[in-house]
C-alpha cells in the first residue's frame, strides 16, 4: 500500500512539474486616474520555469493619443517563487504619457522567447500581453477619465505634469573680477532641464532669444530618458532630461542681457500650470583688444602681435616699395647720368650724312 501512494504522489508530482510553463505579468505602478501628460510606469514581466535561452524581444507599443517609450533598453533579470516553483523572470518597463483625457487600452502582442525544458531541452514559448486599461483625465478639468466632448475646448498643449528643474552654466565667468568678455568674444550657455518621471521628448523646448547686437547658434539638443537626477536636481529621483547648447557672439561692446528660459509644465496635486525658470543674466563686454575684429565672413578675428611696431612695419613697406620701383626702372632701360646716351654710339658716327631738305 505504501508503495501504490509513493507512486501516485510522485506522478502527481510529475504532473505539476509538466503543467508549469512561462506566462506574462503586466502591473500599472502608480495610481490611476492620471492627467493628460502625467507619465505612468507599466512593469511587464516574463516568468520561466527555467531559465532562458534567449531574451525575449519586448516589441514597441503604439497607442493612440498616448506617448509609449522604453528608457532601459535593456531587460532587469531577476526570480521569484510561485506556488513552490522556481521561476525565472526578466523586466521591462514602459512610461505611458497620454496627451488627452480618456480610456486607454494598450495592444494584445505576441512576444517569442526560447527557455530550457524538461532536462534542459531548448523550448520555444511565446506569451501574450494582457489587455490593460489606463485612465486619464484632462488638465485642470475633468480627473475621472471621460473622453472630451466634440462641444469642448480644445485641450491645452501638452506639458509635463511634474516638477520641472532648469539650471544653467556658462563656459567662462560672466560677472564679477574674473569676468572678461570683449567684443568678438563666443560665450556658450547650457541650459539643462530635469523632468522627475517624463520622458525627454516631453519636455517642452525652451523659447531662446538673443539681444539685438549678438549672434545666437544653438545646437541640436541632447535627449537621455530614464536618467538618476544629479547636481542640484531633486535627490533620489529618475526621469528625462534636456540639454541644450547655445553660443553668443557679441558684435560689440556693451551691457547685454540673456533673458530667462522658462518652462510650463502642469501641477497635478494643484489642477494649475506652473512654471520653472533659470534667471537672466547681464553681462557687461569691454572693447575689442586693439587689432581684434570680427571678420567680415565670420572667421577668425585678425591678430597682430603686441611685440610688433607700427613704425617698423612703416618702414619696411617704404623700403620694399623703394626695392621694387628701381627694379622696374632697370627693366626699362635706366641707365646712371654718367654714361653715353644710345645715340652717341658708334653707330650713330658712321651713319651717311642726310640729304639737305632743299637742295
Amino acid at each position: 500500500m505504501t508503495m501504490r501512494w509513493l507512486a501516485v504522489l510522485l506522478l502527481f508530482l510529475s504532473g505539476v512539474v509538466q503543467a508549469a510553463a512561462p506566462t506574462v505579468r503586466v502591473r500599472v505602478l502608480g495610481q490611476q486616474p492620471v492627467v493628460a501628460g502625467q507619465s505612468v510606469q507599466i512593469e511587464v514581466t516574463i516568468l520561466t520555469p527555467n531559465f532562458f535561452l534567449s531574451a525575449p524581444a519586448f516589441p514597441a507599443l503604439q497607442v493612440p493619443g498616448a506617448v509609449v517609450t522604453m528608457p532601459d533598453e535593456r531587460g532587469v533579470n531577476s526570480t521569484e517563487t510561485i506556488d513552490g516553483t522556481s521561476y525565472a523572470g526578466i523586466r521591462k518597463i514602459y512610461v505611458f504619457t497620454p496627451q488627452t483625457g480618456g480610456d486607454f487600452t494598450l495592444p494584445t502582442p505576441e512576444i517569442h522567447f526560447r527557455w530550457s525544458g524538461d532536462g534542459g531541452k531548448p523550448q520555444d514559448a511565446t506569451v501574450t500581453l494582457p489587455a490593460i486599461t489606463i485612465h486619464a483625465g484632462r488638465q485642470g478639468n475633468d480627473s475621472q477619465g471621460a473622453a472630451p466632448s466634440a462641444s469642448a475646448p480644445a485641450a491645452a498643449p501638452l506639458l509635463p505634469a511634474a516638477p520641472i528643474h532648469i539650471q544653467q552654466t556658462f563656459d567662462q565667468p560672466v560677472s564679477g573680477k574674473d569676468a572678461h568678455l570683449r567684443a568678438g568674444d563666443a560665450l556658450v550657455r547650457t541650459i539643462t532641464i530635469f523632468a522627475p518621471g517624463t520622458p525627454a521628448m516631453m519636455i517642452e523646448p525652451p523659447q531662446l532669444a538673443a539681444p539685438r547686437g549678438v549672434r545666437q547658434f544653438r545646437a541640436d539638443p541632447q535627449l537621455q530618458d530614464g536618467v538618476a537626477a544629479s547636481g542640484d536636481e531633486p535627490a533620489g529621483t529618475s526621469g528625462g532630461r534636456r540639454v541644450e547648447t547655445i553660443t553668443y557672439v557679441f558684435e560689440g561692446s556693451g551691457h547685454y542681457t540673456l533673458p530667462a528660459v522658462s518652462v510650463a509644465w502642469y501641477d497635478p496635486a494643484t489642477g494649475k500650470r506652473a512654471q520653472s525658470s533659470a534667471p537672466a543674466v547681464t553681462i557687461d563686454v569691454a572693447r575689442a583688444a586693439p587689432g581684434l575684429g570680427l571678420a567680415p565672413s565670420g572667421g577668425a578675428p585678425l591678430q597682430i602681435p603686441d611685440w610688433l611696431d607700427w613704425r617698423w612695419v612703416a618702414l619696411l613697406a617704404g623700403v620694399l616699395i623703394g626695392a621694387g620701383y628701381a627694379a622696374w626702372r632697370w627693366r626699362k632701360g635706366w641707365r646712371p647720368h654718367g654714361r653715353r646716351a644710345h645715340g652717341d654710339g658708334p653707330h650713330r658716327r658712321n651713319a651717311p650724312p642726310l640729304p639737305p631738305l632743299n637742295p
